[in-house]
């Protein structure tokens, strides 16, 4: 099955259109990924039904100008519930894909056995979840809510006229709100602790799902603006794997007596340190490069006034 592809957002669409059509593209490829999150067997399962809520998400965020948050806040705490639901399935998938890969190790092939039976345990609490009624009806309510449009019904005309403008403008500013804000929460990168560095990599992320939505108003520029952020973010996402990873292991060793497979955990950690100690070396540079880089929709608005 291939990846979820960018939504395709065409300049020529109204606000109420993108907002359909990003819900709808996401809903029907969370969907799509349900058979193979059940079956169990490929990691990528998750991580794109994860990718799936999180553009859900972050949708209902990107147009709460448009429509408010008391509208879709009922939608917007079952989306987090559902992801919160596969959090764990792929904070272990990824630990034991950078961390525990067969080696001929002793220790480290029976720290893998031990991962894989901790994510067994959670991929069959995805599975009762996926198939549960809780987790069938929120799916239909909002496939019915995105094909009757029923946000309208809480709007009054005032509102329903933000939905009939041009998406363009409206990218446009959301687009630079976020960036505004990530600008102003890194700034002195370098000295962040673990906690503000999350927090600024959640903002990035956020951005990322934005632009990518927004992608096609503004051309090949945002292809390299993307970059730039991706960069980033991809430092920031090894940061915090690195920082969760303690809790993690310890979950895993709870009531272990093996002081071989506990060495081998503390040596894990010393490794992925020193990979983080790293990572914040090169880390003002790449916040420079993606400060720096050209925000493809204020060049647009300057070529068209």
């Amino acid at each position: 099955m291939a990846k979820p592809q960018a939504n395709l957002v065409a300049p020529d669409r109204s606000v109420e259109q993108a907002f359909e059509q990003i819900l709808r593209t996401n809903l029907l490829k969370s969907r799509e990924w349900e058979p193979v999150v059940l079956a169990g067997e490929d990691p990528e399962g998750v991580h794109q039904m994860r990718v799936c809520l999180r553009r859900m998400r972050s949708a209902l965020a990107v147009f709460r100008t448009a429509i408010p948050r008391q509208t879709t806040r009922s939608f917007l705490n079952e989306m987090r519930r559902a992801a919160k639901a596969l959090d764990r399935a792929r904070d272990l998938d990824v630990y034991i894909e950078e961390n525990l890969r067969p080696k001929g190790e002793k220790r480290k092939d029976k720290m893998r056995k031990l991962a894989l039976k901790h994510r067994d345990r959670e991929y069959a609490r995805v599975k009762a979840y996926i198939e549960g009624k809780r987790y069938r009806k929120i799916c239909e309510e909002l496939h019915h809510w995105v094909e009757s449009r029923g946000w309208r019904q809480d709007l009054v005309d005032e509102q329903k006229t933000i939905l009939e403008e041009n998406v363009v403008s409206f990218a446009s500013d959301v687009l630079d709100h976020q960036q505004n804000r990530i600008l102003d929460d890194g700034r002195g990168i370098e000295g962040q602790d673990s906690e503000a560095l999350h927090q600024l990599r959640i903002d990035c992320k956020k951005l990322r799902y934005a632009a990518e939505f927004f992608a096609p108003l503004y051309g090949e520029p945002m292809k390299d603006f993307i970059r730039h952020l991706k960069a980033l973010q991809d430092l920031l996402g090894t940061l915090h794997d690195v920082a969760v990873m303690p809790g993690l292991q310890r979950d895993l060793l709870k009531g272990k007596r093996n002081r071989g497979l506990k060495r081998h955990a503390r040596r894990l950690v010393r490794e992925r340190s020193e990979q983080a100690n790293m990572i914040r070396r090169t880390l003002a540079t790449r916040w420079g490069d993606f400060s720096r880089a050209e925000r493809p929709w204020r060049a647009q608005e300057c070529a068209s006034r």
